[in-house]
């Protein structure tokens, strides 16, 4: 019986955890420019970490476009992501019950101090002489993100407004490029006048191509990206991660917008709700 017993127990402890699942960790499409081999390998130390602690997978899927981001988080298909403002709040209004975990802290474009909020910036060239202010870009050639984006559009609409500007008349042409590295590409290349863009995209178009961008226009400070759970994850595990990750080493962050995570909620996103809701 001891004999039976014992194997029992020997055989049990060779069975894989029926309670490991596997988790698929979205990340917003402001890094296309860079190859999904890149975004893999950046967050890997980071999911590896985690799956580590949590006994769980935590495996990476890079969506198409924004769209499919708010979509996919709202739907489930994905179960945990990092999400800028505006693609979080449309998804939100689709799926009530999506969990703020986290902020992200990240440096600003010109110090290494670390910061709960960033900036969106109007770019140009410093050489380009012709442009030096919002006046200056009229009947010029402007590229934009997306339309989900909140630096690469809402908020520099929101500023066009409020200084009784009307973007689509008032550039000789305006594009949607789809990332924020191909809007400082395009201004490098002068295929642009300006571009909106952001901190984070600032710093690694300056690594790209030098410090030859100046700003002509600079945001009130916007609430940084945030780690959002869907409902399919458990609570306990939501605090687990959450736990986690508030005190995850910034090295296994190296290359990515985060230099660390703090602890903020849905309300801290309210004041872009109420910019979204002026222009939409």
């Amino acid at each position: 019986m001891k004999a039976l017993v014992s194997l029992i127990l020997i055989s049990l402890l060779l069975l894989p955890s029926v309670q490991a699942k596997e988790y698929k960790f979205g990340v917003t499409p402001w890094q296309r420019g860079q190859t999904v081999d890149d975004i893999h390998r950046l967050y890997k130390p980071m999911l590896d970490w985690l799956s580590q602690e949590t006994g769980h997978d935590f495996i990476i899927v890079s969506t198409k476009d924004y769209r499919q981001m708010i979509n996919y988080l709202a739907d489930g298909t994905l179960h945990i992501v990092s999400i800028s403002p505006v693609p979080y709040i449309l998804a939100k209004r689709k799926n009530p019950h999506l969990n703020v975990l986290v902020t992200e802290i990240s440096l600003s474009v010109n110090s290494n101090i670390g910061t709960d909020v960033y900036f969106s910036y109007i770019l140009a060239r410093k050489d380009n002489v012709a442009v030096n202010s919002i006046s200056d870009l009229q009947n010029k050639i402007f590229g934009f993100v997306r339309r989900e984006s909140t630096s690469g559009f809402i908020y520099p609409v929101h500023m066009f407004n409020r200084s009784s500007i009307n973007y689509q008349t008032y550039f000789k042409k305006f594009y949607f490029l789809g990332s924020h590295p191909r809007v400082t590409d395009a201004i490098a290349a002068g295929s642009l006048d300006a571009g909106a863009t952001w901190s984070f995209n600032w710093n690694k178009a300056k690594e790209k191509h030098g410090d030859i961008f100046k700003a002509v226009w600079k945001s009130p400070p916007i609430p940084n990206l945030a780690i959002v759970a869907h409902p399919h994850i458990p609570k306990s595990l939501q605090d687990k991660l959450k736990t986690l990750l508030l005190s995850v080493e910034s090295e296994l962050l190296m290359g990515l917008p985060a230099s660390g995570y703090v602890s903020r909620d849905d309300g801290f996103y309210n004041g872009v709700r109420t910019i979204m809701d002026t222009i939409q």
